[in-house]
C-alpha cells in the first residue's frame, strides 16, 4: 500500500488516494466476508450490523485522521523512515491504556516505553530536534508520522472499547466511512484524473489496505496479539527494500541508532504480555 502511494509520486491528491483506497478496501473486505458467511450459513447483516453508531465515532475518526496524516507523511519522508517512527505506536497503547483505561503499568512495561521514546527521538531528531529546519517538507513528514502513530494508538484503545459491544465487520465499515467522509472535504481543493497507471495503483492501494485490515482481523482469531505483534516489525526490511530499490531512498544512520531502542522496547512488552499470559493460564488450570 505505501509503494502504491509512493509510485503516484503525488500525482493523484492524497484525499482522492484515501477516499479511493476506502471503497475498494471496504469492498475486498465485505466480498470476502460475505462468501466466508455463505459458507458458515451466517447473514451479512449480523457481520456488519452496527448496535450503536455513537459508539462507533471515536474508532472511526480517530482512525481515519491517523491514516490520512500517515498517507501524506509518507509521501513527504522515505518509507524506512516512516515505518520506524510508526514502531512507537503499540508501546504508546500500553501508556493509554494506562492512562485511559487504568489498566496497571508496573517496572518493565514502563521500561519499555522509556526505551521506545528514547529510540524515536533518537530517529525524528534530525527532523524535529534542536536546530532543525521546521518548515521543511522532511520535518513536516516526521512530525505527521509521529502525530498518525498518536492517534492510531488512542485509535486502538477506542477499538477495544468498542470490541465489547460490536463486531470487527461493523468497525471496519464505521472507519472506511469516516475516511470517505474525511477524504471528501478535500474535494473542493481539487482531484484529479488519474491516468491508467495510477488507477493501478488506486486499486494495488485499496486491495492492499484492504487485506492487510482484514488478515490482522483474521490472525487475531487464530493466534494471541503477543505472537503476531513480532511480526510487524518484518515491514522495516520489507519498506526498506522496497525503498532502495525503486526510490533510492536509504535508511539514515539515526534510524539504526534508534530503531534498537524502539524494537526492545516493543519485545519488551510482547514478553511481559506472554509471561502474563502463561500465568494465567497456569492459575485456570490448577483451579
Amino acid at each position: 500500500m505505501m509503494v502504491a502511494i509512493k509510485l503516484m509520486d503525488g500525482e493523484v491528491p492524497i484525499g482522492q488516494i484515501i477516499f479511493t483506497r476506502s471503497i475498494i478496501g471496504v469492498f475486498t473486505v465485505y466480498l470476502f466476508y460475505l462468501l466466508r458467511n455463505r459458507a458458515n450459513g451466517i447473514t451479512s447483516k449480523e457481520q456488519f450490523a452496527m448496535k450503536s453508531v455513537r459508539n462507533h465515532l471515536p474508532w472511526a475518526f480517530s482512525a481515519a485522521s491517523a491514516m490520512a496524516m500517515w498517507f501524506v507523511a509518507i509521501t513527504l519522508i522515505p518509507l524506512p523512515e516512516a515505518t520506524a517512527i510508526g514502531f512507537i505506536m503499540p508501546l504508546l497503547v500500553v501508556a493509554f491504556a494506562w492512562l485511559l483505561l487504568g489498566e496497571q503499568i508496573r517496572l518493565v512495561r514502563t521500561a519499555a516505553i522509556a526505551s521506545g521514546l528514547v529510540g524515536v527521538t533518537i530517529i525524528v531528531w534530525p527532523r524535529l530536534g534542536v536546530g532543525a529546519d521546521y518548515s521543511s517538507a522532511a520535518s513536516i513528514g516526521a512530525a505527521l508520522s509521529l502525530t498518525a502513530a498518536v492517534a492510531w494508538a488512542y485509535a486502538q484503545i477506542n477499538l477495544r472499547r468498542l470490541s465489547k459491544t460490536e463486531t470487527s465487520g461493523s468497525a471496519v465499515i464505521s472507519f472506511s466511512v469516516a475516511t470517505m467522509l474525511l477524504s471528501l472535504v478535500t474535494l473542493p481543493f481539487g482531484w484529479s484524473n488519474p491516468s491508467a497507471i495510477e488507477w493501478l495503483w488506486l486499486l494495488l492501494c485499496g486491495v492492499a489496505g484492504g487485506m492487510g485490515q482484514l488478515s490482522t482481523a483474521e490472525a487475531l482469531r487464530f493466534a494471541s496479539p503477543s505472537i503476531l505483534a513480532p511480526f510487524e516489525y518484518l515491514s522495516f526490511p520489507i519498506a526498506s527494500l522496497a525503498a532502495i530499490t525503486l526510490f533510492s531512498e536509504h535508511p539514515d544512520s539515526n534510524i539504526w541508532w534508534g530503531l534498537p531502542f524502539v524494537v526492545a522496547g516493543g519485545l519488551l512488552v510482547i514478553f511481559r504480555e506472554y509471561q502474563l499470559g502463561a500465568r494465567a493460564k497456569a492459575k485456570a488450570s490448577r483451579t
